[in-house]
């Protein structure tokens, strides 16, 4: 896990709208080292769906890649599809997130990638928030989840998660 996201992830700590905030605005280092991490991790796929928050992450994770972009809103879907050439046959694609908490968007944007004929095959998310319902609505789908930093909610505030062993 890269070590300078999870400080930025720490500094925020134990505010929920702090992490928001943090995950909207992180510094620019810890965009890169994430960005690595997702990149060396991620299996092989044509195009990246970037959320909404994740633009600037999913830009850096494709550069690092080479791989196409499309933006997904929550309104008007992936209304722009980018021009991937050289994919043969169904379009392999992996969604992009900042913070996974009930997985309703990233719902929606898997179901939408997929009734584009694109075949989703992984959701990597910044942060996840343990105690949502996120990770069950995704994993029923048969998607992986990749995620560096996952938090628990207490009755204090938010703190990282030491149920569940932290990813290396």
């Amino acid at each position: 896990m890269p070590a300078v996201f999870r400080a930025a992830i720490a500094s925020a700590l134990p505010s929920a709208d702090g992490v928001r905030a943090r995950l909207l605005d992180l510094p620019g280092v810890a965009v890169q080292a994430l960005a690595e991490y997702f990149s060396a991790h991620l299996p092989e796929v044509d195009v990246l769906v970037a959320l909404p928050g994740a633009e600037a992450l999913a830009a850096a994770t494709a550069s690092l890649r080479g791989t196409s972009l499309a933006p997904f809103d929550p309104v008007r879907g992936l209304h722009t599809r980018p021009e991937m050439r050289g994919v043969r046959g169904q379009p392999v694609a992996a969604l992009l997130t900042p913070e996974l908490i009930d997985g309703h968007l990233e719902l929606q944007a898997l179901l939408h990638a997929e009734h584009l004929g694109w075949e989703v095959r992984a959701v990597a998310a910044a942060v996840e928030r343990t105690t949502g319902p996120g990770r069950a609505r995704l994993e029923f789908q048969g998607v992986p989840l990749l995620v560096p930093v996952l938090l628990a909610d207490t009755p204090g505030g938010l703190v990282f998660e030491r149920r569940i062993p932290q990813p290396e």
